[in-house]
């Protein structure tokens, strides 16, 4: 089964990717499985790395330049990846939910990197993250499977501290998934600001990384409540990317 078709993706949907072990490359994989005839614009909220060739970059710094290339991308089958600017280290600007709701006018699905995690599969939260626009209606929260049985520290997860602070465990101790579980469901994390009518999923990356799959069940249990309503347990970089579902 495709990832699409377990999100349930209706044929307009701007999807947004919080938390960390994979988002990027979830969300290409993402923008490959949905069908030719849809137009599909991959963007940021925050920052992301440049993307491969075969993706065309966008900057809506050049208005007149940007719709002219952006009708023409999606036009070839293209998808995308829009940004405001360049920063350094080869990165892109994310763009405001301003120019999220003019994409809209373009594709029929937008792919949003709303968060940064340094790479780590982990990740506290500060309280102006993840920046999450409001034009959202799938949120796709990933964690990295990879992440069980690590120690809380600066090496596995990013903001080791505020982990520590948010769930009652010292650092160094070892990662479960009653923890992991505990920060991602906490007042003040990821999911303090979902827009309103937004459906909530959460896909547990690298589960073929876990020597025992019952602990990536598990965690999938655990998420399960109020605002999480799926899990999917699975593979980004897998042939077939969904292992199973937990709702």
């Amino acid at each position: 089964m495709k990832i699409c078709q377990v999100l349930g993706l209706k044929e307009r949907e701007t999807v947004s990717f919080v938390g960390g072990g994979g988002k990027t490359t979830l969300m290409f994989r993402l923008a490959e499985e949905i069908p030719l005839q849809y137009g599909v614009i991959v963007t940021t909220t925050t920052k992301i790395f440049m993307p491969p060739e075969k993706y065309p970059v966008i900057l809506l710094n050049k208005r007149e330049l940007a719709e002219t290339d952006l009708v023409r991308y999606l036009g070839e089958g293209l998808r995308p990846v829009v940004a405001s600017g360049l920063l350094e280290n080869n990165k892109l600007k994310g763009v405001t939910s301003g120019q999220i709701r003019l994409l809209q006018n373009y594709a029929s699905f937008i792919l949003v990197e709303a968060d940064g995690s340094k790479g780590l599969p982990l990740k506290g939260h500060l309280n102006y993250e993840p920046v999450i626009a409001e034009q959202t209606t799938v949120l796709v929260v990933v964690i990295g499977a990879d992440i069980i049985g690590k120690t809380l520290d600066g090496i596995n997860v990013h903001r080791p501290e505020l982990v520590s602070a948010r769930t009652g465990r010292e650092m160094g101790c070892v990662i479960d998934a009653e923890m992991i579980a505990g920060l991602i469901s906490h007042p003040k994390g990821l999911l303090r600001d979902i827009p309103l009518g937004a459906r909530v999923a959460a896909f547990i990356n690298k589960v073929d990384c876990l020597e025992d799959t019952g602990e990536g069940y598990r965690l999938g249990r655990l998420l399960l409540g109020e605002k999480i309503k799926k899990v999917i347990l699975g593979s980004a970089i897998a042939e077939k990317p969904v292992l199973d579902i937990v709702e």
